[in-house]
């Protein structure tokens, strides 16, 4: 009976998983809203790593629906920043060697602090209220303040990304599984770690 239990609780676990896969790529695929989507799949599995997430499809658009407006401004602002790292970086490779190598170091900080930015922000949108600005300084400010979790998030985003593009059939694997259940999966796994990550500053927001 309880291996019984297990077994289904893994099923409905594993179709969770599936279905909000499949609600963040439709959400996204306007291009524009990739960032509401990924702050309202972030929403419910920060409350499924406390089995909290009540309703999957109800949860994912009622958090995609409250934080749209800030999560699109600041998905458009990362976007153009992004544009114009990889245009530099594109400059950068085409200098004269001396420049080269000052220009890569420094870019490299710069892309270094762009992923961060880019992983954390949308988790603590789906978290916390506040400002534009003060989301974007705190999705670099919280994390470097707990180093350890965000190293291991970083590690294991970049090693999920790297091994994807490893050779042409692991991306035509890879993009079988993001397509089914791979954001799903890494997202919860990120979530976990985040979560811990963040239980000082939700006391603090708590006044506890």
């Amino acid at each position: 009976m309880l291996l019984d239990n297990i077994f289904i609780r893994t099923l409905s676990r594993i179709f969770d998983f599936i279905l909000l896969n499949i609600l963040w790529l439709i959400c996204s695929l306007p291009i524009i809203t990739i960032g509401a989507s990924t702050t309202a799949l972030y929403s419910v599995m920060l409350k499924i790593v406390v089995n909290e997430e009540g309703y999957i499809i109800r949860s994912f658009f009622d958090a995609f629906r409250k934080n749209f407006k800030q999560s699109t401004v600041i998905w458009m602002i990362l976007a153009v920043i992004g544009v114009v790292l990889g245009v530099d970086f594109m400059i950068v490779r085409t200098a004269p060697k001396s420049v080269e190598k000052i220009g890569t170091v420094l870019m490299g900080g710069a892309i270094l602090i762009y992923v961060i930015e880019i992983i954390f922000v949308f988790p603590l949108i789906a978290q916390f209220k506040n400002t534009t600005m003060n989301m974007i300084k705190n999705a670099i400010l919280i994390p470097v303040s707990r180093l350890p979790f965000m190293l291991l998030v970083l590690f294991l985003t970049v090693m999920c990304v790297i091994l994807t593009l490893l050779n042409q059939t692991t991306i035509m694997v890879g993009a079988v599984i993001w397509s089914l259940i791979g954001v799903s999966v890494l997202s919860f796994a990120n979530s976990v770690l985040i979560r811990v990550m963040l239980k000082p500053f939700v006391k603090n927001e708590d006044g506890e």
